[in-house]
């Protein structure tokens, strides 16, 4: 058994359990290591702090192709007085295209579930399944 798997335990990728036994504290100590550097004797779990990242701040490097008379037009605009850079004017417009196609999705989900809603068969339907239940 190596000496690292007789002092330690991963239980998962968030977390590390150190185990310190006696004779562990004292091969450390015999070592010449400073007693305040020496963890206790017992069991020690140390947790990786998880951060949630904003989808909406976070930023990836990419590589792609871009029509050359797209890249273009937003140089020229970003050239103008007080106007953002051309990847940020990209960003907006892709994120405005992006929020559309969402909304839209949204509309037709409420469409669907008004339809349902004001189908009596639909609704008898449930009925019979929530009395079955």
């Amino acid at each position: 058994m190596s000496e690292q798997n007789s002092t330690q335990d991963i239980s998962d990728k968030n977390e590390y359990i150190l185990e310190i036994t006696q004779e562990k504290y004292n091969e450390m100590k015999a070592r010449g290591i400073d007693e305040e550097a020496i963890p206790s004797v017992g069991k020690h779990i140390f947790r990786r702090r998880t951060r949630k990242i904003n989808p909406r701040e976070a930023k990836i490097k990419m590589t792609m192709f871009i029509d050359y008379d797209i890249l273009q037009h937003f140089r020229s605009r970003a050239d103008k007085p007080n106007a953002a850079p051309y990847q940020i004017q990209i960003n907006q417009e892709l994120r405005a295209a992006m929020e559309r196609d969402l909304a839209e999705e949204e509309n037709k989900l409420d469409e669907v579930a008004k339809k349902l809603l004001s189908n009596p068969k639909f609704l008898e339907a449930i009925s019979e399944k929530l009395k079955a239940a």
